[in-house]
């Protein structure tokens, strides 16, 4: 009976203590030079879930388990994202398989693509080339305008400046299921403004190719 009560308190209170821990994990801020924040992320969500598991469910369940897996590898993959230490209107994404490549999203989904956001971007291409980044991909259905790719005439020469090489290609939208998903949920339901004449079906990449800081220095 006594050792009835003792788990019966101190199972809550392990449980608590861990999802504390969770938490002050995940709420910590991701920048671009803690990368590797990814990790602790993942590791710490992968704890306080295993953890309440066996806790509450001792006896093995492998199938509960190998869920528990599939969303730890979706979340390592899929879940995680880092901020600018100087501009809040871009996310980046790094790659889960490649230390020197990051996806770049725009921070809100409403938000349109304007003149601040092209400025804040060659903040953030400066800022990730000194963390040693050398491929930055941009995609998006913001790229397009009435059925047409929009001019990047200036943002290929203020590229071109930086010493960037830029490379453009349409691609599937049925390639980004989610972000589909979203927009549409945006668009469709929500009704925002900026997304109404969004066309969701055409959708554009761009690949820019930072160069390394040490041909930089060389450069200069």
């Amino acid at each position: 009976m006594f050792y009835f009560s003792l788990e019966l308190i101190c199972i809550p209170i392990v449980i608590m203590g861990v999802s504390f821990l969770s938490y002050l994990i995940q709420t910590t801020p991701s920048t671009i030079i803690n990368l590797n924040h990814r990790y602790q992320k993942t590791g710490s969500i992968g704890a306080l879930l295993l953890g309440i598991i066996l806790l509450i469910k001792p006896e093995p369940n492998y199938l509960l388990y190998s869920a528990v897996v599939g969303f730890l590898i979706f979340h390592y993959c899929c879940g995680f994202t880092v901020r600018s230490i100087y501009i809040s209107s871009l996310t980046v994404v790094p790659s889960p398989w490649n230390k020197q490549k990051v996806q770049v999203h725009l921070a809100t989904l409403s938000q349109p693509l304007d003149k601040e956001v092209y400025q804040d971007l060659f903040l953030l291409l400066d800022e990730l080339q000194a963390a040693g980044i050398t491929t930055v991909v941009l995609t998006s259905p913001l790229f397009t305008k009435q059925k047409r790719v929009r001019s990047t005439l200036f943002f290929q020469y203020k590229l071109k400046q930086k010493g960037i090489e830029l490379e453009s290609k349409p691609i599937p939208f049925y390639t980004k299921p989610w972000s589909c998903c979203l927009l549409a949920f945006q668009k469709y339901l929500l009704r925002t403004p900026s997304l109404q004449s969004l066309p969701l079906t055409r959708w554009h990449q761009y690949t820019l190719r930072l160069p390394s800081r040490s041909n930089s220095r060389l450069s200069e």
